[in-house]
């Protein structure tokens, strides 16, 4: 049998391979000294040969199956002299080891390949931070088997480990040209980045139309907080989230930061004010961050926007701040609760009814708490009682509940592209 080109010979020993039930692989090659060109190529049965000795033997964790087994299946491929054809040299039927079933020849290397659409399913639910084994099974049911499926977990794998190879390096400045072309298509589509010496991006914001057509309708109150361990860089996670008129919470806009200092919140909060407008918010919440009241202050319009921390962050460090025995007395945990949390409470009861409690537990020299009551202004619902939303959002909960649903889409191994 005449082939035209070596290509042509090795694809149809691997067809009947496929048929026959085995795999195979390319063996040596023997080249002409004169040009240079392929003289002789030997296919063989993956099975052919045996692993060497040290490897079987080597103390690694994960040790290899034995896949060999001195099959002396083969077919050789000659070039003819005169002409640049190959025919079959040499060819060896017999096989030391049972065949493939039609059963599960879907299993073999030839049956296997990966389409266009089996790429397209692994990265879009890669988007929405499903793995490869579980993008296998769940493809594997709208196929209905896995002999439908022309392609094993493993290379769904590889694959997924190929692309995160691929953009690794690249993915900051694919995730910039990504929001060119949503900016693009739709004119209010906000976003603004900043990179260092060495041109690595350390600040991006982002938001699009409908967050900032939200924030126009229900950014009176914005909850700002940060959260980590969302991506591969470790770059701080900062959206920022409102309420709407069902009490859901909203997306306003989004950041990824390298650092979070005070240059980093002032650039984020002037790239908030320029995609809304300048139009600050009535009350923004957000923890004790030093770095995060700085820039507030510098920022935003100190007589348009009150800052206001959250009191589950404040309430939290109260039984560390007061002691163990205080901390396990129900009888103070429950008047001191009543006393911050109620929002019925004119600001001279709050005053009152809190010097009761700390003189009555003989608290008044706790340096902690005498700070907490001198900054009562930022914190305290009896001081926020005609600012609007102020009884929906006293605390950072809502932040806290958006970075959990953006949890289930990333995870510290995630590259920037998920974000865009």
């Amino acid at each position: 049998m005449k082939f035209d080109t070596l290509q042509q010979g090795i694809s149809f020993y691997e067809n009947y391979a496929r048929v026959s039930g085995f795999d195979t692989r390319l063996y040596s090659t023997k080249k002409r000294k004169s040009d240079g060109k392929i003289s002789l190529k030997y296919c063989v049965c993956n099975k052919e040969g045996f692993r060497e000795t040290p490897r079987l033997q080597s103390n690694c964790k994960k040790k290899r199956p034995i896949t060999r087994m001195g099959c002396n299946a083969r077919i050789t491929l000659k070039l003819i002299n005169d002409q640049d054809n190959y025919i079959i040299f040499s060819f060896h039927e017999g096989h030391t080891h049972p065949l493939t079933t039609p059963n599960s020849a879907h299993h073999t290397k030839q049956s296997r390949n990966l389409t266009l659409a089996h790429k397209k399913y692994i990265m879009d639910n890669s988007r929405a931070n499903i793995g490869a084994t579980k993008s296998y099974r769940l493809m594997k049911e709208h196929v209905g088997g896995y002999q439908n499926m022309a392609a094993s977990v493993t290379d769904f794998k590889n694959f997924q480990r190929d692309i995160r190879k691929h953009i690794r390096g690249k993915d900051a400045q694919m995730l910039i040209e990504n929001f060119k072309r949503k900016q693009e298509m739709c004119s209010s589509f906000f976003f603004k980045y900043e990179v260092d010496d060495k041109q690595h991006l350390i600040r991006v914001f982002w938001a699009d139309a409908i967050g900032r057509k939200n924030y126009a309708s229900f950014g009176d109150v914005v909850s700002f907080d940060t959260t980590f361990s969302m991506n591969e860089y470790c770059m701080v996670f900062a959206p920022f989230t409102g309420v709407d008129n069902s009490k859901t919470c909203i997306t306003f806009a989004a950041a990824l930061l390298y650092r979070e200092d005070t240059e980093s919140f002032v650039w984020l909060f002037e790239a908030f004010r320029d995609a809304m407008s300048a139009c600050d918010p009535t009350c923004i919440i957000t923890d004790q961050d030093p770095a995060m009241k700085i820039a507030i202050e510098r920022v935003f319009d100190s007589s348009r926007t009150r800052h206001r921390l959250c009191m589950w962050h404040i309430m939290k460090k109260v039984p560390e701040k007061v002691g163990p025995t205080l901390a396990q007395n129900e009888d103070f945990m429950s008047e001191f609760c009543n006393c911050v949390w109620s929002k019925h409470t004119e600001p001279e009861e709050f005053d009152e009814l809190w010097s009761s409690i700390l003189e009555k537990y003989d608290l008044m020299n706790n340096t902690w708490l005498q700070h907490m009551f001198q900054i009562r202004q930022d914190w305290i619902p009896s001081y926020y009682r005609n600012m609007p939303m102020s009884g929906v959002m006293r605390t950072t909960s809502r932040s806290e509940s958006e970075n959990n649903f953006f949890g289930h889409f990333t995870t510290p191994h995630v590259t920037l592209l998920n974000f865009g």
